[in-house]
């Protein structure tokens, strides 16, 4: 018999492509979403679609294997800083108990790099210090305690991993694909601090894939990391490569600014199983899915 997957917030990039993914390899999937279906949506009939706002008590199936909860309410679409955390929060924990119920095997949580706040080292790691997080960055490292909590007393394995930007087909809300956007428009775009190291990237199929490998793995207990790609760029030519991979002539401004750019470690993500793209590599992979 397959395993059955949950996958909250399906409706939005990554939980829609994490849940493609897990059906494609052979998972029962049941999805959430809080809009309404897209035409794109129905017509994945191997998925049981589930309409539901995550932050009232909803029905998830009485019994399922793992619970990928990627719902989240972004800043871009609240300016209620009391209520991005609350809302968050309130998800993370119905979701969190459902599965405990379920007796599901395993739970992965979609944090975000966010929980660090102002960063100003130089790399970042699982121990670097949280400095002045916002409300979004409180609400995701909360959930993770909630998490770490869930697995601690039901004794299932658990997993945090803390999103760079995540980029493939119709991502957005990143540096990436919101630059390969205002390229494609031909709008004139400023950047800054060219000359510094970048790998806050990681091509959607390469989370798939590792959060695949760790559900198979049947790790007990609870483990948070960052992800990446490896083999950091310039920015600079960070952007060169996205003007290049368009067509387009580049037309922008370059200055330096503070606080400057930070590296993300891959040392934990590596040990928990994580196989990374160059970030050459990813950022290639990114713009064939959104340019073909």
């Amino acid at each position: 018999m397959s395993a059955h997957a949950v996958v909250t917030g399906a409706g939005g990039f990554v939980g829609g492509f994490l849940a493609r993914y897990l059906a494609k390899n052979g998972f029962k999937v049941t999805a959430t979403t809080r809009k309404s279906l897209s035409t794109d949506q129905a017509k994945c009939s191997w998925i049981t679609w589930i309409e539901a706002d995550l932050t009232q008590l909803i029905n998830l199936p009485e019994q399922f294997d793992l619970l990928i909860h990627c719902a989240a309410l972004l800043p871009s679409s609240c300016s209620d800083p009391n209520r991005l955390y609350i809302d968050n929060l309130n998800m993370a924990n119905n979701a969190f108990n459902q599965a405990v119920d379920a007796k599901a095997k395993a739970i992965v949580f979609l944090s975000s790099m966010s929980v660090y706040g102002s960063i100003h080292e130089e790399e970042v790691t699982e121990e670097t210090r949280f400095n002045n997080p916002d409300a979004y960055g409180k609400a995701k490292y909360d959930a993770e305690c909630k998490l770490e909590d869930c697995i601690t007393a039901n004794i299932l394995s658990g997993l945090s991993i803390r999103l760079p930007g995540t980029v493939g087909r119709g991502s957005h809300h990143n540096f990436i694909s919101k630059t390969l956007k205002s390229i494609c428009k031909d709008e004139r775009i400023e950047i800054k601090n060219p000359d510094s190291y970048f790998n806050n990237i990681v091509f959607v199929e390469d989370l798939a894939k590792f959060i695949l490998r760790w559900f198979e793995s049947s790790t007990k207990g609870y483990a948070v990391t960052n992800l990446a790609s490896c083999q950091p760029m310039i920015i600079r030519d960070v952007v060169s490569l996205l003007y290049m991979t368009a067509k387009k002539s580049e037309m922008v401004i370059y200055k330096n600014a503070s606080p400057k750019p930070f590296l993300i470690s891959l040392n934990k993500a590596k040990k928990l199983g994580f196989v990374p793209r160059t970030v050459h590599e990813s950022i290639s992979s990114f713009t064939d899915a959104e340019l073909t």
